[in-house]
């Protein structure tokens, strides 16, 4: 009877131990998914840039400047350093985007540690943990989340298994509570659910107590090189940095109403935010809601459960600053008490089955061969589903994106990308212009300057159209007006100066005399260093007032201007004032006319329409792409680019609804590109441009910028 018993137990401990393994399997798979599919998050650089200095103090041997390194004091140093001897693991050559996915990485090894140490002591919580979308979000990127959760969550449980004196268990726990402090501040709610633990349930003595803190306090300071030289009045400056940042522009725009922390926790945000990347739709909701029962069962079971969410909770929700990461200190305790639910619901359901067998009447016993064949088709179902998802990631390679949350991008809406001579990108957006140049020599981060009406003379911060001429000054076109910029001096001239009755700048482009062309609501001019000439339909050959887009034919003689309106396309010889123009009889125009125009290497002039498709002119006849002659993906053309020679990227429009489609048109090859199947993210695209590492820009109106390096 006893070998027979302990055999039983033998079993159950192995099929325990198999169970803890595949939770802690899933949520590594889960973590590493994430870090390989997640864009670029809000801290991110400001952690990796962090990092990168770090790792330059410490190759320099700088211990003072380590503890003196102060551009980040409002959370602790350590998860930071850490991220740092990425850049030295990786060595000289270490690239950005290489040492981030390496610092990831090490956010993924503590999350998932932060699994196995919950599925210890509860493996349904552990599951839960493990793909809670909050979770997996913020324990795969480079943030502070992962190591403060772990240790957090390791001194709670050290403390449980320890007999409250001086065992090892015990000092351990107080090591560990000292990192949770010293790896982010925001998880020192946890010492009130230690505190519980240590008085109210293990009834330790005062003076063990006060040891236990004493340990947890030198491994915090310990672990914060910050604090060494001046603790208190650096302790002091990061907790005012937060009250000032709670007050602060960025916080009070956002304005997250008090109960935000509620809000993130009982939705899946992962699946919202990121659904390519978390498929499986993720449990948090569900999680919430077992756990409103579990914490009502918990009172008697495991009360210090409900002093870490209730204590937690206090915080967040009194806390002015309502950032989603900040929840992770109290999903844990949300696991916990939903597992509760879960474990005494199934209970309940088993003892009546015993009873009733109410299960077994009504489904009986299936034969082996059917759990067999039923088995294989939930077992093939699932791979195929993974299957494709790794199909879709891999097509999701190559893309990442530029966005106002996630870089110095001043808006959005993207409007016009030109590349510069040397390297830089200029982007006109609805919110400024700004200047890209990537990360070179030291530099960590790419850098952004912005200008808008607030730093410079620009007259709207709405910019149109961008160009550089060939004397290095910047041209933008806004929407009341141009602006000139010699990296001294600032020139602004609006619709008097224009010669027109609109001020609105559609497009701005420079010819090869270094002469600016613009092109108006209310018509077009050209601006020849010293006055600008207009020019409209009553005054010129202009086919329509309405001027949307202007490119200069390349010739090695006369270059010929070209305007594509609203009712037409126009051409004009400066050099012998001759005017052409093809109107609807001749382009199937659509409802608005000519968006976009192009010359391709061949000479051959592309007019995008909005509503017509493209057409085509190869200075002899017109031909066209239509949806019913290709395939084109709709009529909707907002412009067309050649980023390679004889490969050309179409920007479609969805009609009558927000939303946009790419296409590759490879002579008689096409191929779309569309949301959820690739990397792009189905954002209209209304500009592109190439830099010279070969990147493609794809500047749209709602998703910033989105970039695509092609597989060579």
């Amino acid at each position: 009877m006893d070998q027979s018993s302990n055999g039983m137990t033998n079993k159950t401990r192995k099929r325990h131990t198999w169970v803890i393994v595949g939770i802690v399997l899933l949520g590594l798979v889960l973590r590493l998914w994430a870090a390989w599919q997640l864009p670029v998050d809000f801290d991110e650089p400001v952690y990796m840039d962090a990092g990168y200095k770090y790792a330059q103090l410490i190759q320099a041997g700088n211990i003072n400047g380590i503890i003196d390194f102060s551009e980040s004091n409002e959370h602790p140093p350590l998860v930071k350093i850490i991220y740092g001897l990425t850049y030295l693991a990786l060595g000289k050559g270490a690239v950005w985007d290489q040492a981030l996915f390496l610092s990831r990485l090490v956010s993924v090894i503590f999350g998932t540690l932060a699994v196995l140490v919950l599925a210890l002591l509860d493996p349904v919580a552990g599951g839960f943990l493990a793909v809670h979308t909050l979770v997996v979000k913020y324990t795969s990127q480079a943030y502070l989340e992962a190591l403060p959760l772990f240790m957090g969550l390791l001194a709670i449980i050290l403390l449980r298994r320890s007999s409250m004196k001086w065992d090892k268990w015990f000092i351990f726990s107080a090591i560990a509570l000292g990192i949770t402090g010293a790896g982010k501040y925001s998880y020192f709610p946890i010492l009130f659910v230690v505190f519980y633990i240590m008085i109210w349930e293990k009834h330790t003595r005062l003076q063990d107590v006060v040891l236990y803190m004493v340990v947890s306090a030198v491994t915090f300071f310990g672990s914060n090189p910050y604090l060494w030289h001046d603790p208190i009045q650096r302790l002091a400056g990061s907790l005012n940095f937060h009250a000032q940042y709670a007050q602060g522009s960025h916080v009070q725009e956002v304005g997250y109403p008090w109960y935000q922390p509620l809000i993130w926790i009982s939705r899946s945000n992962g699946f919202i935010w990121h659904p390519q990347v978390f498929f499986y739709g993720g449990l948090d909701g569900l999680i919430f809601l077992l756990a409103l029962p579990g914490l009502w069962l918990n009172w008697k079971k495991q009360r210090w459960v409900i002093i870490w969410v209730v204590t937690s909770m206090l915080s967040l929700l009194l806390w002015p600053t309502k950032w989603p990461q900040y929840t992770l200190v109290v999903i844990p305790a949300f696991c916990l008490a939903a597992s509760t639910a879960v474990k005494l619901g199934y209970e309940k359901i088993r003892e009546q089955e015993l009873y009733w067998e109410w299960f077994h009447n009504m489904f009986p016993r299936p034969s082996r061969k059917y759990i067999i064949i039923m088995s294989s088709l939930l077992g093939l179902l699932v791979v195929g589903v993974l299957v494709s998802q790794v199909l879709i990631a891999i097509n999701r390679l190559g893309w990442s994106s530029f966005s106002a949350d996630t870089s110095g991008l001043p808006n959005n809406a993207v409007n016009d990308i030109q590349e510069l001579s040397d390297g830089r990108m200029l982007v006109g957006t609805d919110g400024g212009a700004a200047i890209w140049k990537a990360a070179s020599g030291d530099e960590v981060a790419d850098q952004w300057t912005v200008y808008n009406p607030e730093n410079t003379s620009l007259p709207n911060q709405r910019v149109m159209a961008v160009a550089q001429d060939q004397r290095g000054t910047f041209w933008f076109g806004t929407e009341t007006g141009v602006a000139s910029y010699d990296d001294i001096n600032w020139s602004v001239y609006r619709a008097k100066d224009l010669g027109l009755e609109s001020e609105q700048i559609n497009t701005l482009v420079v010819d090869g005399n270094d002469q600016i062309w613009i092109g108006t609501l209310a018509g077009g001019a050209v601006f020849d260093g010293i006055a600008w000439e207009p020019f409209t339909k009553d005054t010129s050959g202009l086919v329509d007032n309405a001027v949307f887009s202007i490119v200069i034919q390349p010739s090695t003689g006369n270059e010929v201007v070209w305007f594509g309106t609203l009712s037409g396309v126009s051409s004009f010889n400066p050099t012998t004032g001759e005017w052409k123009s093809y109107t609807r009889q001749d382009i199937d125009l659509g409802w608005g006319g000519v968006s976009h125009l192009m010359f391709d290497s061949a000479g051959k002039l592309w007019v995008s329409t909005e509503g017509g498709g493209i057409t085509l002119w190869d200075g002899k006849n017109w031909s066209s792409l239509r949806v019913s002659n290709s395939s084109l993906p709709y009529s909707t053309i907002e412009c067309v680019a050649e980023l390679e020679p004889g490969v050309f990227w179409i920007a479609a429009s969805i009609p009558n609804t927000s939303g946009g489609v790419l296409a590759r048109f490879d002579s008689p090859s096409w191929k779309i590109f569309q949301p959820g199947l690739t990397g792009y993210s189905g954002a209209e695209t209304v500009t592109m441009a190439k830099d010279d590492t070969g990147r493609y820009w794809f500047g749209t109106r709602t998703n910033g910028i989105e970039l695509y390096t092609p597989k060579r």
